[in-house]
């Protein structure tokens, strides 16, 4: 077996001065801003990828148990 080593294990402590929570404060006042930006920008593809997986998908289901019912009867 190879000897074990020990590995320094430094631990560094962040505290967020005073002066610093202006930054935070702007980020979250910030954000519907943001958000809205994002939605402009990525929407139309994120709005027509899901509506064309989750109908694809709704789809399929609603088939494949017409078809379970078909076969009960």
């Amino acid at each position: 077996m190879a000897p074990r080593q020990s590995i320094p294990i430094r631990e560094i402590l962040y505290q967020l001065s005073p002066y610093q929570q202006d930054i935070i404060r702007q980020s979250f006042t910030n954000a519907p801003k943001t958000f809205l930006h994002f939605v402009k920008e990525k929407g139309v593809g994120l709005v027509t990828f899901s509506t064309l997986f989750f109908g694809i998908k709704s789809w399929t289901e609603y088939e494949m148990q017409q078809e379970r019912l078909a076969e009960r009867y």
